[in-house]
């Protein structure tokens, strides 16, 4: 038995390192070394391209936008699972229902999965976890889950979580995928992404909606992904209330090395329950926040 053990651990790292071959030439520049273009006579600023994609998404009545309560189902890419286990933690991420607080800003989510359920409060100055009701203490999970609380919170309001950061947005070359034209603007976050003191995100901006296509973030927040980069792009979005909100993602590792990780949709949407932080404490969401988000349609093809 130790002997199958060895092999298929050797076969592991085998695929990891061919892998690595494989892709690392196809890696791409991290938003941390994206270079700002020099912009000519009445160009569009990458401010002015960030303010109009916020009002695109709803951002003129952002101050109307309490809370945004999701349903997620999805599929996770198995190499990321090897590589990332702590961030990923697929055992309990594969369903979940999750509360978004834009004041003050929290992240609160119950996960479903085989191994029970996780459930995290993560606040801008805390982050607790528990696992099937019992509080962990364990460092290095709550580092990871500060660090994917934090993304799909940006994630998922898209420039809209962007609203009272003060970022100084600086505009790229365009972008083209599919035949279509995107806008891109880079820009430093401090505090970062997770537990980290700062990162940089890169957008990309539909130009004829408008609307944020793509979320290019660096990840410096945990000690394993420090140097790393992943991409998000919005397969979807759904209106409501006057709010576009991304409603399909799809997410990959761009470097050191280039791989798919993860492919999430929305089965349940709605806004402003009028939740508060007293709502969504661990292991004791209150009736309002546990009510299933709203369904509607889930994923749509590629």
């Amino acid at each position: 038995m130790l002997f199958l053990r060895t092999i298929k651990t050797t076969r592991f790292y085998l695929l990891i390192l061919l892998y690595t071959f494989l892709l690392a030439g196809c890696a791409k520049t991290s938003p941390q070394l994206e270079a700002p273009i020099s912009l000519e006579a009445n160009s569009v600023s990458g401010a002015q391209i960030f303010e109009d994609t916020f009002l695109a998404h709803g951002g003129a009545n952002i101050d109307e936008l309490h809370d945004v309560n999701v349903a997620i189902d999805g599929h996770w890419y198995y190499l990321i699972t090897k590589i990332q286990p702590e961030v990923t933690d697929t055992q309990f991420r594969q369903q979940s229902e999750e509360r978004l607080l834009l004041n003050p800003q929290t992240y609160a989510v119950i996960y479903q999965g085989e191994a029970g359920t996780k459930q995290v409060l993560r606040t801008a100055n805390s982050i607790d976890l528990a696992y099937n009701g019992q509080t962990s203490g364990d460092e290095r999970i709550k580092t990871a889950t500060a660090l994917t609380a934090d993304a799909f919170y940006l994630f998922s309001l898209g420039p809209l979580a962007l609203s009272n950061r003060d970022v100084e947005w600086r505009r790229l070359k365009d972008g083209k995928e599919d035949g279509a034209s995107y806008y891109r603007i880079n820009g430093k976050l401090s505090p970062g992404i997770g537990l980290s003191e700062s990162d940089f995100v890169t957008l990309w901006v539909d130009k004829n909606t408008m609307l944020t296509f793509r979320v290019h973030i660096t990840l410096e927040g945990f000690e394993s992904t420090k140097g790393a980069h992943v991409d998000t792009t919005f397969l979807n979005y759904a209106s409501v209330d006057g709010f576009t909100l991304p409603s399909h993602f799809f997410e990959r590792v761009l470097g050191p090395i280039r791989i798919d990780a993860h492919e999430w949709w929305y089965t349940g949407l709605d806004i402003n329950r009028g939740l508060s932080l007293d709502d969504v404490r661990l292991n004791n969401w209150s009736d309002k926040a546990q009510t299933p988000a709203s369904a509607m349609q889930g994923k749509k093809e590629k």
